[in-house]
């Protein structure tokens, strides 16, 4: 068995053409995962971009489920040091398989909030966004946590927040997973942007027929 490398590396430490080699062997190790427990040629499945509502089912705030797809959640309770469900115990869908293998923080796109706590209201352009508040991501699939992400080396980098892990989490069709922000300190309104990087395989049609 080849060894799991399951930590996260910031895209300035890797090597010229790492992110695409990354990339490329993910795609390729769930297209034949795919093709195999599905039976189905590989021709006849596509690869798509993860939809943070309509894929992972993730949370707008709290508990309450989103309705839009936008990588985004709004803590609506003081929590510190512990984890909170961004997506509850959910399941993936039938003929549906998801592959993670990485973050991006996308607080300095976006700009400052009203606030320095970034409270969810109007944005405010800035170039120094309040402080991230999430330390590490964990990835539960089938009840076994997969992987348990450390993001905060991706902080000491402004100009791309952008980290990568060299193996997948994988979330095969109608199993259950679970996916948890660990926040350090927050308050209720605090709004984080985190977009975890992946790929969708399923048959074309199920959604999109390229």
């Amino acid at each position: 068995m080849a060894l799991a490398r399951t930590h996260l590396i910031p895209i300035q430490e890797l090597t010229p053409g790492a992110v695409g080699a990354i990339r490329n062997q993910v795609i390729a190790d769930l297209v034949r995962l795919v093709s195999s427990e599905t039976s189905m040629p590989e021709d006849k499945l596509v690869v798509r971009d993860i939809r943070p509502f309509g894929d992972l089912q993730m949370y707008a705030a709290g508990t309450t489920a989103a309705t839009v797809d936008e990588w985004l959640y709004d803590a609506t309770t003081t929590v510190a040091n512990a984890y909170t469900t961004v997506t509850g115990t959910a399941t993936m869908g039938d003929q549906r398989y998801v592959a993670l293998f990485g973050v991006r923080d996308c607080r300095r796109e976006l700009g400052l909030h009203a606030t320095t706590a970034g409270a969810t209201t109007a944005r405010v352009a800035s170039v120094t966004p309040y402080a991230s508040v999430v330390s590490f991501i964990k990835i539960n699939v089938g009840g076994g946590d997969r992987a348990i992400w450390d993001i905060s080396g991706i902080n000491a980098y402004t100009e791309a927040s952008v980290a990568f892990s060299p193996t997948a989490v994988i979330i095969p069709q109608n199993s259950s997973y679970n996916i948890g922000y660990y926040f350090v300190t927050t308050v209720a309104g605090l709004r984080t942007y985190l977009q975890l990087i992946g790929v969708v395989v399923e048959p074309r049609g199920k959604l999109i027929s390229p």
